[in-house]
């Protein structure tokens, strides 16, 4: 390679990260209308070993505190996000070893993702909140609530599990010894309807992009703590207004998954989405934004 090709990589990769800063500053999806609300405001916080974002919408009212999920970052709940923050304050932040927060220290557990939620409470000045996760950000919310029970206004789970899976291991697996390129197509037809993957809109190729950008260890690494997850049985006695959020077509966390662990929280509302797959802020939005406003009211 001559000195020309190096240069024009140079200046290629500068583009790419200037792009990616951008996409992070004016928020996710893209908004195009004139009338759009502004993006979300997000500033970088300090957790115990490494540095994250946070987005927020609203100013006033409740604190509710969104938790994505596996592979994907906040803006996952960019669809969201303005629904909810209709008389809230509404926070999404990174994971550890997810989008801002990629590359933190690793391997670590789910007690460590825990106290992250905690710690980013701390960092934002609420007491309690009412906590919403998908997925994976499901698995860190349980974990978390019952270490501080006192934190938690309201649970909320959407598309998620009580238990891990035998798969976990075989994804992790996947992402070291064969790549990024190669979860694009099992994750994405996971979390995805075959009508939604067809179309190829905005929320598909948001995934896309967060998946196969992503880095293996930091893949790895999360599918290992999820490994680690311990929770079943463990919410019924904390007394959290629980609300169970399963999607009809979800083949990952199916509705009979979801139904178990409702059956597991006496007095859990659970609710069930027509049409929707894993990825329920992605597919269908509307659904889960009416949900959710309607739990939290």
């Amino acid at each position: 390679m001559d000195d020309s090709d190096g240069m024009t990589s140079l200046a290629e990769a500068r583009v790419r990260g200037l792009a990616q800063r951008l996409a992070l500053d004016t928020g996710w999806p893209r908004r195009l209308a004139a009338d759009a609300e502004p993006p979300a405001h997000t500033h970088r916080i300090r957790l115990t070993d490494h540095d994250t974002i946070v987005a927020q919408r609203g100013d006033t009212g409740p604190a509710v505190l969104l938790v994505h999920a596996l592979g994907l970052d906040w803006r996952m709940w960019a669809p969201v996000m303005d629904v909810l923050a209709d008389g809230r304050r509404v926070y999404a932040y990174d994971v550890r070893g997810h989008g801002v927060a990629a590359g933190s220290p690793s391997p670590y557990t789910m007690a460590d993702t825990a106290r992250d939620l905690i710690g980013v409470l701390d960092a934002i000045g609420v007491q309690r909140a009412h906590v919403v996760g998908l997925s994976f950000g499901g698995g860190i919310a349980q974990t978390a609530a019952v270490a501080a029970p006192e934190r938690f206004a309201s649970l909320s789970l959407l598309a998620t599990t009580d238990f891990p899976f035998d798969a976990f291991e075989g994804r992790a697996s996947s992402g070291e010894t064969e790549g990024m390129a190669a979860q694009v197509a099992p994750s994405l037809t996971r979390w995805f309807t075959a009508d939604a993957l067809a179309v190829n809109g905005d929320s598909v190729r948001y995934a896309r992009e967060r998946v196969l950008g992503g880095d293996s260890r930091d893949w790895a690494a999360a599918w290992r703590a999820f490994k680690g997850l311990d929770v079943q049985g463990k919410l019924a006695g904390l007394g959290l207004p629980t609300l169970v959020l399963a999607g009809a077509a979800d083949v990952s966390t199916t509705p009979e998954i979801m139904r178990g662990i409702a059956s597991r929280i006496p007095d859990a509302r659970y609710r069930e989405l027509p049409g929707t797959p894993h990825m329920q802020t992605l597919e269908r939005p509307e659904l889960v934004a009416e949900a959710l406003a309607e739990f939290l009211a």
